[in-house]
């Protein structure tokens, strides 16, 4: 273990973690929790106004899923690339001792 593998550790449970906000969202419904129709009044303002809340809410949750997804996507890409590179990142971090110093 060169200390690396930590990092890619916290990469991997970031993207995990984006993973399962997604999921909270999307089992949440909370655009489906807003009332639909006319709210009892036809024509009513309040009814326009609650449509446009439910729509707000569906096309900010939509995107705040997919933002996620896509962050998820890449830290999982990416802890995939560094941990694939390991050996190579390793020696790279790596200082050599050096030897005697020899008498000029």
């Amino acid at each position: 273990m060169t200390g690396y593998q930590v990092v890619v550790d916290k990469i991997r449970g970031t993207g995990q973690a984006a993973g399962r906000v997604v999921e909270g969202l999307r089992s949440a419904g909370c655009p489906a929790a807003v009332p639909a129709g006319d709210l009892g009044m036809p024509g009513s303002r309040a009814a326009l106004a609650m449509a446009r809340v439910k729509h707000v809410l569906v096309s900010r949750q939509t995107g705040f899923e997919a933002r996620l997804d896509t962050h998820a996507g890449n830290m999982t890409k990416a802890a995939d690339l560094y941990s694939g590179q390991e050996a190579a990142a390793a020696a790279d971090i790596t200082v050599p001792v050096p030897g005697p110093v020899k008498p000029v």
